[in-house]
């Protein structure tokens, strides 16, 4: 079985920028959802991101079905990670974690086959940047 991608932030892209341009911007709500581009955002989230400020990913989250043979790679994650929610089932676990601890875990800790296999489904705004 591996892992199984259940579900995500609706309209990832827009959720993360839109949460970046809150912080700086004193536009409504309703003018940062519909004024910029997709351009626009992967734009924005390139340049957020590649200055080291993740907090904005935060807003993105994944929630996977992992199989058992997972466990181990999971408890060492899950010390060092407090934004990573793990349910235990009865053949395996379900694992909720938002995009910032995707790519700390990309650059933390590369080499478990956990963070290879999640890795596969982050976000292409985020999989092409430079800083990854």
């Amino acid at each position: 079985m591996g892992i199984t991608l259940l579900s995500h932030t609706e309209n990832m892209l827009k959720t993360v920028a839109t949460a970046a341009r809150v912080c700086y911007s004193g536009l409504p709500l309703d003018e940062l959802l519909c004024r910029y581009s997709e351009e626009d955002d992967r734009s924005l989230i390139e340049r957020v991101v590649g200055m080291g400020h993740l907090s904005v990913v935060e807003h993105g989250v994944m929630t996977f079905k992992v199989d058992s043979s997972y466990r181990e790679e999971l408890f060492k994650i899950m010390i060092d990670k407090p934004f990573l929610k793990i349910s235990e089932t009865d053949d395996g676990f379900i694992v909720s974690l938002n995009l910032r601890t995707i790519i700390e875990l990309m650059k933390e800790k590369p080499e478990l086959k956990f963070t290879q296999e999640i890795s596969k489904f982050l976000p292409d705004f985020l999989s092409n940047l430079p800083t990854l």
